[in-house]
């Protein structure tokens, strides 16, 4: 059976903000850890090979693929906490969340990128994040400082 998905507000959408960025927060102190390890077992694409069983762990390195499932495992695990908020992680390298909603009675996505202070724009929900228009009405003043 699908779910139909949650509709958002755009106040609604902005509510989750101060939760998106603690979580993507630590999505970003796992990847710290991630990165260097996917780079020393050979880069992304062998990483995953070695994580789907189509190549074998390096000689010496299982300690290093155990961490590596660890990390992929609290990862996703962050991932779908988020998604089960009601809204969709569109990029985790990026931070990107959309969220659906209505525009003129036709549904579209309100997106947020980690960092930015609150929801300001949408796009299609067959169009991404180079579409962003801006919510009318709608001016933050970006932060001094970024977290």
């Amino acid at each position: 059976m699908d779910e139909v998905p949650r509709i958002f507000t755009l106040e609604e959408a902005n509510d989750l903000v101060a939760t998106l960025e603690v979580e993507f927060g630590r999505i970003a102190l796992l990847r710290g850890e991630l990165v260097p390890l996917v780079e020393s077992l050979g880069g992304p694409d062998v990483a995953m090979a070695i994580l789907q069983g189509e190549r074998e762990t390096p000689p010496g390195r299982d300690a290093d693929l155990e961490r590596l499932k660890d990390l992929a495992a609290a990862v996703a695990e962050v991932v779908e906490q988020i998604n089960g908020l009601g809204c969709l992680v569109k990029d985790v390298e990026l931070g990107l969340v959309d969220f659906y909603s209505m525009r003129e009675n036709e549904p579209v996505f309100l997106c947020w990128q980690f960092g930015e202070p609150a929801v300001t724009h949408w796009h299609g929900l067959d169009e991404g994040f180079g579409s962003r228009q801006p919510v009318e009405g709608i001016e933050v003043e970006p932060p001094e400082y970024f977290n």
